[in-house]
């Protein structure tokens, strides 16, 4: 509750004085930025301190220096790029996260290739394009018939953004279970590795069909559409156990505000794998 209030009065007052004083947003954005690592860490930490496995808690250890380095000067090298290194720095950010998340004392560790994420993004971009080819030859040859015949001109309207949709829906299921099957193949930690299963078309068919159901329900099938795509996610990821490990418990597990992780919620920051 406490988080969630800090977060509220942040938000309010970010949109209070920007509307009476425009200007001042960016002073807000230079805070914002400054302080995202900080957030970032601290979002991370309350989480993973939050969660247990028979009885003993995550960790993570990175420090707002770490994340500074990762959130901030890698994704200027973005900017610099004009965003053509973009599949690099999310490779770099998830291997980040994985790898300074512990249970108990024990690290996990993380590696991830670069250039497999750009092979996944170039695939799934190429997907996309290819449903823009086709929604091109249909804009062009057919809805200019039905625009003029009467019954049927909503088509005209209604086909071209179904097209698309479902076009961006596989592109973005394709990338989303090849990038999530790669970073839990290459996630390790003593005596445990990870497997990730998931299915490009059936990710597509899953986010069609929740776009259909919330539709339909004016917005009230929401909770059902994301506990319907997480039990998916899950149904779909292993921990295979090769040997037996003792782990040991970190006595330096303080508690950890939930400030961060409100604050991040409330901005709508994506701060998950």
């Amino acid at each position: 509750m406490k988080g969630r209030i800090i977060a509220f009065v942040a938000f309010v007052l970010y949109a209070l004085v920007g509307e009476l004083y425009p200007a001042s947003r960016y002073a807000f954005w230079g805070l914002a930025l400054l302080f995202l690592p900080w957030l970032i860490v601290r979002a991370f930490t309350f989480n993973a301190r939050n969660s247990a496995y028979r009885g003993l808690r995550f960790d993570f250890a990175a420090t707002p220096t770490d994340a500074a380095w990762v959130y901030i000067g890698k994704l200027a090298v973005v900017a610099l790029t004009l965003g053509i290194a973009f599949p690099w720095f999310m490779a770099r950010q998830k291997a980040f996260v994985v790898s300074h998340h512990a249970f108990g004392t024990t690290r996990f560790g993380c590696e991830l290739s670069a250039r497999r994420y750009f092979g996944i993004y170039i695939r799934a971009g190429l997907i996309l394009s290819a449903v823009g080819a086709v929604l091109g030859g249909l804009s062009t040859l057919l809805l200019p018939k039905l625009a003029h015949f009467g019954p049927l001109s909503w088509i005209a309207f209604l086909l071209p953004a179904i097209l698309l949709y479902v076009g961006y829906a596989v592109s973005y299921a394709y990338m989303q279970s090849r990038t999530t099957n790669l970073l839990w193949a290459n996630t390790y930690g003593p005596g445990v590795r990870f497997e990730s299963t998931l299915a490009a078309a059936g990710l597509a068919r899953l986010y069609v069909g929740n776009l259909l159901a919330v539709a339909c329900s004016a917005g009230l099938l929401i909770p059902w559409a994301i506990v319907r795509t997480l039990r998916y996610r899950i149904e779909n990821f292993a921990m295979i156990v090769e040997e037996d490990i003792v782990h040991e418990a970190s006595p330096a597990l303080a508690p950890v505000g939930a400030a961060g992780q409100e604050l991040g919620e409330i901005f709508n920051l994506d701060l998950g794998l």
